[in-house]
């Protein structure tokens, strides 16, 4: 789903997005000229790699999210919560991919991991 940033309005709109088994889901609204915000909530059953044994596993995630979205260079480098469309379209696929890659590359332990203690580290 992909929205021109200047057609949305500052009243709450509500958006639904199913990526695989996963679900994204929140509000939308214009909160200055050139600025949206997005604040939603993931949720299903994703896909993750154990950091510990390299294991595929499975995990069911409720992660809520808070994004702007701003149509001109970012001037502030330190905040991470920011996306720029300079071309000023808004894209809700690409922000829920986003936002799930981040959650999958964030330090993951499997159930046969978690309950080891200590474990050997080669050098």
């Amino acid at each position: 789903m992909q929205i021109l940033l200047r057609k949305i309005r500052e009243t709450e709109n509500r958006f639904d997005i199913k990526v695989d088994e996963i679900s994204c889901s929140g509000y939308f609204w214009r909160s200055g000229k050139h600025k949206a915000e997005i604040e939603g909530k993931i949720q299903g059953n994703i896909s993750l790699s154990c950091d510990r044994c390299g294991e595929q596993f499975f995990e069911d995630i409720e992660e809520p999210f808070h994004i702007e979205v701003i149509d001109q260079p970012l001037k502030v480098t330190d905040c991470l919560d920011v996306i720029e469309c300079l071309d000023g379209i808004v894209d809700f696929d690409m922000i829920c991919k986003s936002e799930i890659a981040s959650i999958q590359s964030e330090y993951h332990l499997c159930e046969k991991c978690k309950d080891i203690d200590e474990f050997e580290i080669e050098y």
